[in-house]
């Protein structure tokens, strides 16, 4: 682990929390009948129904159809050996029914391990929002697949059903672990699965943090996440959305942390970006999108324009250089290797010379953040903004220091959704 997640982790007080004590009880659930002085659940919604802050709910092999589960505060999930919780809904569900259920709803403390959780034409597998703040989450070696609302969609365009208003429309993000966070929660996520036509994994902050618990925390630990990039008609979007980081007005550093995991090529923002992103995940991808957010998929590049200081760190991708150079080198110019550190670049020196792009002012004798491999989107790039870039487009350095397209001495290109592979 490197001294920089180190020090993050650090920062957040994170610690492996276990909702147990010497009182808690364990609930079986079981598809097979008990045995004799067993007692026992048929359900899950029977167990949860009887259980109490520290309890366990044991689930036994099997497949239970249920949705609409509430988790209490304080309770753990374990399934004992293969587990599916499916929830689904017909085709001919009212959209305010379809909005408002999700398989299970785990808005406090609690710890969900060994569970595969589905859902079909409804919100989410798993809904986990709305705490009241200051609550840990843990999340282990456990499945969430969303398979979509076609179907509803279908059915309500084959009916005349489909309407411009949101109160009769549906939702169209399908994330496979609709996340959302308060102040000062934490949510642990380790060997996990997420897969979705759309949204794989998405959290979000709120309002307000920094007038009671503080920053957020969310932490991924070599979990994978498949998207499909599908929007509700099947049809695709133009991108895949792993990775969705919604951004509030929480006014804190709140941190989303992904370690060692597997992502199927974008990270998406959605907002004006706050969160403090770190990533050790290479090649990846951004994308700035609404993805689905209230109905609607709406191109959000003008965003991150409006701020550009913000970045996520992927630490492969990233170097610390001093600038040994006799001018400044300005966020967003290009820069050069130097014998000793990295100075600017202009069209004066041969695109071999080409090292990256400054992230942060970077004064003569000073160091900072410079990205030097992997991708970036646009607007990152003095002199591309504003504008628009093509894919293949060849990019390349004036006379300052800034990016010019269509050069004929490139020394990056674009690729899609506006982003620009640096090497």
């Amino acid at each position: 682990m490197s001294g920089l997640l180190k020090r993050v982790v650090a920062g957040a007080g994170m610690a492996v929390f276990f909702l147990q004590s010497l009182s808690a009880g364990e609930l079986w659930v079981r598809k097979s009948p008990p045995e004799c002085g067993e007692k026992g659940f048929a359900t899950v919604r029977e167990a949860l129904a009887c259980a109490a802050a520290g309890d366990t709910v044991r689930i036994f092999s099997g497949t239970y159809d249920e949705s609409g589960l509430r988790v209490p505060d304080g309770v753990t999930i374990i399934g004992s050996g293969d587990v599916y919780i499916r929830g689904a809904l017909p085709a001919t569900t009212d959209c305010r029914t379809a909005n408002e259920t999700s398989t299970i709803d785990f808005f406090g403390n609690g710890k969900l391990e060994n569970l595969t959780v589905t859902a079909r034409n409804m919100r989410y597998p798993v809904h986990s929002d709305f705490s009241e703040g200051n609550t840990r989450q843990e999340v282990v070696n456990c499945r969430f697949i969303h398979y979509g609302s076609s179907e509803l969609h279908a059915y309500r365009k084959r009916h005349g059903l489909i309407s411009d208003s949101i109160a009769d429309s549906l939702f169209i993000v399908q994330s496979a672990w609709g996340g959302g966070t308060r102040a000062g929660d934490e949510r642990i996520f380790r060997d996990c699965y997420f897969e979705s036509p759309m949204r794989a994994f998405s959290t979000h902050n709120n309002v307000d943090f920094h007038l009671s618990h503080g920053a957020s925390t969310v932490i991924l630990e070599r979990c994978e996440m498949v998207s499909h990039g599908r929007g509700i008609d099947g049809r695709p979007v133009g991108f895949r959305a792993p990775v969705v980081i919604q951004s509030l007005e929480s006014h804190t550093a709140d941190r989303v942390i992904l370690v060692g995991c597997r992502i199927n090529g974008y990270l998406c923002f959605q907002n004006r970006p706050t969160h403090a992103v770190w990533c050790d995940t290479p090649n990846l991808k951004l994308v700035f999108n609404t993805v689905g957010g209230s109905r609607v998929m709406a191109d959000q590049i003008s965003v991150l324009a409006e701020n550009l200081d913000w970045f996520p760190v992927i630490p492969q991708e990233t170097e610390y250089c001093i600038n040994c150079g006799k001018e400044p080198v300005a966020r967003g110019k290009a820069v050069k290797r130097l014998p000793s550190g990295i100075g600017l670049m202009t069209s004066d020196d041969p695109a071999d010379a080409f090292c990256g792009v400054a992230l942060q002012t970077i004064e003569p004798g000073r160091g900072g953040e410079v990205k030097v491999r992997g991708y970036l989107p646009y607007p990152y790039f003095d002199g591309l903004w504003p504008g628009t870039v093509a894919e293949g487009d060849g990019i390349g350095v004036d006379g300052r220091g800034s990016f010019r397209r269509n050069d004929p001495n490139p020394v990056a290109y674009a690729s899609d959704n506006g982003n620009i592979r640096i090497k």
